[in-house]
């Protein structure tokens, strides 16, 4: 389980791939994964940080176990390749950026992320080997 917990959409496709994508490009498994439609979202969300339980956007929550920080939108996308470092490092430079110069592009994505994947009804079945990396 990583020190690191990425909630996203699980009713969503294009979600999906960005959840495969960053477990694949996660070669140390620093990052865990649980649906905002989940348990673990609706009791750690609703219970310990209530600020962000009606958000419909990825939040990572940096050192969920220790000493946790919270992003959200753009910066939670940035934070995370920054995180994974190496090469992806690159791509998390924009993280230090001012939210308000990348959510924009972040929010024109997510208000249209059904017309990039299928719409679910059910979180998708993680990958063989990986469900370790996701919670309920």
């Amino acid at each position: 389980m990583g020190n690191h917990l990425i909630f996203y959409d699980g009713e969503c496709g294009f979600c999906d791939c960005a959840v495969r994508f960053f477990m694949k490009i996660d070669k140390k498994q620093i990052f865990s994964f649980a649906p905002l439609q989940g348990m673990t979202a609706s009791k750690m969300l609703r219970d310990t940080y209530p600020k962000y339980k009606n958000l419909d956007t990825m939040i990572l929550v940096e050192n969920y176990l220790t000493d946790p920080a919270i992003y959200t939108e753009a910066k939670a996308g940035f934070r995370a390749f920054w995180l994974i470092g190496g090469v992806w490092a690159i791509p998390g430079v924009f993280f230090f950026l001012p939210s308000f110069m990348t959510n924009w592009g972040y929010r024109l994505v997510a208000k249209n992320r059904y017309l990039f994947g299928i719409k679910t009804s059910q979180c998708p079945v993680p990958p063989r080997g990986q469900e370790n990396r996701f919670l309920p």
